[in-house]
């Protein structure tokens, strides 16, 4: 049989009521596009049965605990509608955001600590008849955005390995027909300092730990965020010390506010702020013979709570 292809692939996804039991996906929950075929990486975990013997041919293995995770690139738009949340709403919650929605105004989403807030998603990969599932997943996220072109988003979620079973393709409903807005007239600016960047981006860093549980027929029975630590790079011009200090700013750890935004119409604007942005390292480097100061940079806690190292607003 085979003839399988790659590029005839969709992805679904669902928060799950009860953590680290499957939802049944539908066509709903397939309202995510993406760029790229997804990525499946299952982790069986196999026990060498090294017995004595007169012969040194191998016994067989032993299955035991079942992983896999699920990655895959997203493009950054909204809604369409101010006040309603994207669709990539979902996994962003997933990914340790709480989302704060305003009605007729804006979609918000800002970094939780706590356990009870980070729901659990099942997650499948659609692949022309054949689907591959995990359950129980949370994950991370990293975002890139260049001059001239829409930012992105990639997600990576590690879960229960649930299943890899003949299902034909979901049809796909409530699918989004917002256009992703280039990163320009992007309002960059770091500390009040309107910079000459060229690119940004970030990695929320979150930390993901396999919760075990030997009732079940997995070994797991889910994915808890444990930590995260949140950093990024953009690849400014080098400038005057006078007009703005990289290399001193880096030294004495002063921070500023970092803002830039995808610039598009209601519903689809996308404001990115980082109230504290701290220099943790500063190089130097070449654009087509422009001098370069590029920047790695942490978000840190604001008030002394924190879960407000990054906002991300749809509005």
């Amino acid at each position: 049989m085979g003839r399988i292809l790659s590029n005839r692939q969709i992805v679904a996804a669902k928060i799950e009521v009860t953590e680290g039991t499957a939802e049944t996906l539908a066509a709903a929950d397939a309202n995510l596009q993406i760029l790229e075929p997804a990525k499946w990486e299952p982790n069986i975990s196999m026990f060498e049965r090294k017995l004595m013997d007169v012969s040194y041919s191998n016994f067989k293995q032993i299955p035991g605990t079942r992983l896999a995770q699920i990655s895959f690139k997203a493009e950054n738009k909204g809604s369409g509608t101010a006040g309603t949340a994207p669709a990539l709403g979902k996994l962003f919650k997933a990914c340790g955001f709480g989302e704060t929605i305003v009605a007729v105004t804006s979609a918000t989403y800002a970094p939780v600590s706590a356990l009870a807030s980070v729901p659990t998603l099942t997650v499948a990969i659609y692949q022309d008849g054949v689907r591959k599932q995990i359950k129980g997943a949370r994950g991370n996220v990293q975002y890139s955005a260049k001059d001239g072109e829409p930012g992105l988003f990639e997600f990576t979620f590690i879960g229960v390995y649930d299943a890899v079973t003949d299902q034909t393709l979901l049809t796909p409903s409530g699918v989004e027909t917002t256009v992703p807005v280039a990163l320009l007239t992007a309002q960059f600016a770091v500390a009040v300092f309107s910079a000459f960047v060229s690119k940004i981006d970030f990695n929320m860093g979150n930390q993901l730990t396999p919760r075990s549980d030997i009732n079940t027929a997995a070994g797991y029975i889910s994915t808890l965020l444990t930590g995260r630590a949140p950093k990024g790079t953009f690849d400014p011009e080098l400038e005057l010390v006078a007009a703005h200090d990289w290399y001193g700013r880096w030294l004495a750890g002063t921070t500023g506010v970092l803002t830039w935004r995808h610039t598009g119409t209601a519903g689809n604007i996308c404001v990115f702020n980082v109230p504290v942005c701290q220099y943790i390292k500063v190089s130097d480097g070449d654009r087509d013979g422009i001098a370069l100061a590029p920047v790695e940079f942490l978000m840190a806690r604001n008030a002394a709570a924190g879960n407000d190292e990054l906002s991300i607003a749809y509005t």
